[in-house]
């Protein structure tokens, strides 16, 4: 006669403990189980490196290998299937007592599927519904996060463009101003001198001439082929701007043509024949 009720049984890891003893009535062997429990109470049914001893009760796991850690238990349970094994003749009253044992079986395999479907439904929903809201959470922590990176791209794009910006009008500054010095060092050409490549000059017209050629004199640079410009011709009180219209530069620095009046205006030169 079977008087214990219970199934099932657990023991905490300690790190050194492999053999687990089953103090309950069993049918066979097989129909012991073991599960490891983690922290959180999730289960996973322990399928190799494990053995159960008939004669002394006695499950182990596992077979190889380290114990499990404190932070783990195992649970071992009884599940014996539901269903009759036991074939006796099919006479009068064997075959009456075979069958009232499968209706039994039947009631009884009826009975667990309808206690276990609500509960199962219920922890489902449960575990769908806390998967829910860690994914929303998640997208919500996301969607924060890309947003303060394109605010924050944003803010350095402009800071960028501002930079280049800058930077354009600085260069075009040291432009002009470079072409200014470079032309102003530059000796004043002179006729009765004879140059050689790659001999400069600066020329009445405010530009300044390389000499490409050898034994030149007399070539007059604006005109001579053998001279080429090779700065600014000063003229850079205009500029094309990124929509191709004629604008002021912000710096201008000569022009044969136009000055800067007492207010900082573009004016045309006085030109003194």
């Amino acid at each position: 006669m079977i008087q214990a009720t219970e199934v099932n049984i657990t023991y905490k890891g300690d790190g050194k403990q492999t053999t687990f003893p089953y103090p309950y009535p069993y049918r066979t062997g097989s129909d012991i189980h073991g599960y490891l429990v983690d922290e959180t109470g999730m289960e996973t049914e322990i399928t190799t490196n494990f053995k159960f001893d008939n004669t002394n009760n006695v499950y182990t796991y596992p077979v190889q290998g380290n114990a499990i850690s404190s932070n783990m238990r195992i649970r071992l349970s009884r599940e014996t299937p539901l269903q009759n094994n036991i074939d006796l003749p099919d006479k009068i009253p064997f075959s009456l007592i075979e069958k009232g044992m499968d209706w039994i079986v039947m009631m009884l395999q009826e009975t667990i599927y309808r206690a276990n479907l609500a509960p199962i439904s219920a922890v489902e929903a449960a575990n769908q519904a806390s998967l829910a809201l860690i994914y929303a959470e998640k997208s919500a922590n996301e969607a924060q996060k890309s947003a303060n990176e394109h605010e924050r791209a944003l803010l350095q794009a402009d800071e960028a463009t501002k930079q280049a910006l800058i930077a354009i009008e600085k260069a075009r500054e040291a432009g002009n101003y470079s072409a200014t010095a470079y032309a102003a060092s530059a000796k004043a050409w002179n006729a009765a001198n004879t140059y050689n490549y790659p001999d400069v000059v600066a020329y009445t017209d405010g530009n300044t001439y390389r000499c490409i050629g050898t034994t030149v004199k007399g070539e007059i640079p604006s005109s001579s082929v053998y001279w080429v410009k090779v700065t600014l011709d000063g003229e850079n009180f205009f500029e094309i701007d990124e929509v191709g219209n004629l604008m002021p530069t912000i710096s201008p620095t000569y022009s044969s043509r136009f000055e800067l009046d007492s207010n900082g205006d573009i004016m045309p030169r006085i030109i003194i024949s």
